[in-house]
């Protein structure tokens, strides 16, 4: 029995995508580029500010520097924040953008407990002892502390100062270096604190020395206090 063998077709060459996948990702890259830097559809139109209360939007927004009109992509956030935290009033301060057109800042604002005499006035101070604004004259309410701001002396002093009871009616705080905090009563008794370490100890001993009717007592060590 004949056979008849034919030869078999030569089969078709497949291309390549790979080229054309690598010039629609460039292509796509370039458009998506060209959107968030170049287009006017991102860019920065306005600010939105929250969490304030002692400041001023005008002042927040002057403090930030938003460029207005730029793209929202070319704007660096963290410089923002770290442009606001150089205020003395703002303890955080968090931006994001806000697609498509916005910046939006929200601040943590230091709360004052204290205040700090100055050569120019009075600086307010928060209650890790820093330096939280200024002002021309003492809030009511608001202790005078005789210690310098952001410093040792004025961290030790808040210290003591939260550790101290409202009925002890402080009429004056003062630290002229960290281990030296001094407060005076307003019945007129002085306690010398010390540091600010082991202030609420210190404190319970100077209650049971005060009921004793002392009036010059020393609990810089409290468990070996002095009294005068």
């Amino acid at each position: 029995m004949s056979q008849t063998v034919r030869s078999a077709a030569p089969k078709k060459m497949r291309k390549s995508k790979g080229p054309w996948l690598v010039w629609l990702l460039v292509i796509l890259s370039a458009v998506a580029w060209w959107s968030l830097y170049q287009s006017k559809w991102f860019i920065a139109q306005e600010v939105t500010i929250s969490g304030n209360s002692r400041l001023t939007v005008e002042q927040i927004s002057a403090a930030a520097a938003v460029p207005i009109g730029n793209s929202l992509m070319s704007i660096d956030p963290g410089q923002i924040s770290e442009q606001l935290q150089t205020l003395p009033e703002i303890k955080v301060a968090i931006v994001e953008r806000g697609w498509p057109h916005s910046i939006l800042i929200t601040v943590t604002e230091r709360t004052p407990i204290a205040v700090a005499a100055t050569a120019s006035g009075f600086n307010l101070i928060d209650d890790e002892g820093l330096n939280a604004g200024t002002v021309t004259a003492p809030p009511p309410g608001l202790l005078v502390i005789s210690a310098q701001p952001d410093s040792p002396a004025m961290t030790n002093a808040i210290k003591v100062l939260a550790a101290i009871p409202a009925d002890w009616a402080v009429s004056g705080l003062s630290a002229p270096t960290q281990d030296s905090v001094v407060a005076t009563l307003g019945s007129g008794v002085v306690v010398t604190m010390g540091s600010g370490e082991r202030a609420v100890d210190k404190v319970e001993v100077a209650k049971v020395l005060i009921e004793k009717g002392y009036t010059n007592i020393n609990v810089s060590a409290p468990d070996a206090p002095t009294v005068k």
